[in-house]
């Protein structure tokens, strides 16, 4: 709601008047810092090459992604070259004032660090070898896991939230047939051991977004009704996303690992229905419920692995994630533990604490002992 005041004073005798508009949805900037300062988008200027601080889209993100995933002759060059004159270090009419008034130069050469190529391990499968091309990729698509779980009777989900160009229509769809088929046959080429009898396949149609839940609570409660309806505990739960929905994704999460205690694996319709690939994404899949059921995806061959049995090794990692720039202030950090569980150094239990907002140290051992 804005108020506008209007007055004659031409004629003093006519009152002023207050005149309230109604913009519900007028966009407004925050230009502000401690306190918010707001003005329309019309009378400001958007200076070119300034940094964003702020948390981008996932979509966003994922474009980032892949524009920052460059080659390292690529990067190279893009830091001796258009680096260094975006920043004002190169010789020309873009030099900075500061290095020119010192008399500092900077030079486009790079730095060379020594180095040497060290002797990689060979990992071991049940059958078969990766391959790894020439961009160290590898394909899994023709070996079999080095220990294969079980994988008894499973429930697919296929969610429905508004994307009708990538969502199955409904559980008896052919398409979703065939992808089902087809990656429970990749699943036991890898060495998983699939049921023959073929999955249950239930549908949860949400409801739409709604502004006063964000977080998407009736949704996710529309899951766990769907769930509950099929009256059975399946041994892995194979969820096909409609999109990319954050909360939708987390809460899928939450429900099976704290309250249903059930397996689960989530792709995107988008993704396994493209069929550039798609063996290839069965695989990458396949390596996932494998080591959600139990099993072993590859191990390290024995002539590698004397220094870490000798003595008993546990092999751990740990790392602290800290609230971004746009988060409020005094969101905790959050420290995560992973550490080997077995001697093939394949299943790694997780552990995470919340802690003090931008906290470095994992408080992970006891209260009088830490690791930084």
């Amino acid at each position: 709601m804005h108020t506008l005041r209007v007055s004659w004073h031409s004629k003093p005798q006519l009152p002023e008047y207050k005149i309230t508009l109604h913009y519900p949805h007028l966009p407004l900037i925050d230009v502000g810092g401690n306190k918010p300062i707001y003005l329309p988008p019309e009378v400001c200027t958007i200076i070119p090459g300034q940094p964003f601080r702020g948390k981008l889209p996932d979509e966003q993100t994922g474009e980032m992604i892949k524009v920052s995933a460059k080659p390292p002759n690529v990067n190279a060059n893009a830091i001796t070259v258009a680096g260094l004159r975006e920043l004002g270090f190169a010789r020309g009419p873009n030099l900075s004032p500061v290095l020119d008034v010192f008399g500092i130069s900077i030079g486009n050469d790079m730095a060379v660090v020594p180095a040497r190529i060290l002797t990689p391990p060979r990992i071991r499968y049940g059958k078969g070898e990766q391959v790894v091309d020439e961009k160290a990729s590898w394909n899994l698509r023709n070996v079999v896991f080095a220990e294969g779980a079980k994988l008894g009777p499973w429930t697919v989900l296929v969610i429905k939230d508004g994307n009708r160009y990538e969502e199955f229509s409904d559980a008896h769809d052919p398409e979703l047939r065939i992808i089902i088929e087809g990656f429970a046959s990749m699943c036991r080429t890898c060495g998983i051991g699939v049921t023959q009898t073929p999955p249950l396949v239930a549908v949860a149609e949400l409801p739409p977004k709604n502004p006063q839940d964000p977080i998407r609570t009736h949704a996710i409660n529309t899951i766990r009704n769907v769930l509950m309806a099929t009256k059975q505990k399946p041994s892995l739960l194979f969820v096909i996303l409609s999109n990319g929905d954050k909360h939708i994704y987390s809460g899928l999460k939450h429900l099976c690992d704290v309250y249903l205690d059930v397996p689960n694996i989530c792709v995107q319709g988008a993704k396994i229905r493209k069929e550039k690939g798609q063996l290839q994404y069965y695989a990458n899949v396949a390596l996932k419920v494998n080591m959600k059921l139990g099993g072993v995806n590859h191990a390290v061959d024995e002539a590698s692995m004397g220094r870490l049995r000798q003595p008993p090794t546990m092999v751990v990692g740990m790392d602290v994630t800290h609230p971004g720039p746009s988060t409020v202030k005094g969101t905790p950090s959050i420290a995560a533990v992973v550490a080997s569980a077995d001697l093939r150094f394949s299943q790694y239990p997780a552990s995470m604490r919340i802690q003090e907002s931008k906290k470095e140290v994992c408080w992970h051992l006891s209260s009088s002992q830490s690791l930084g």
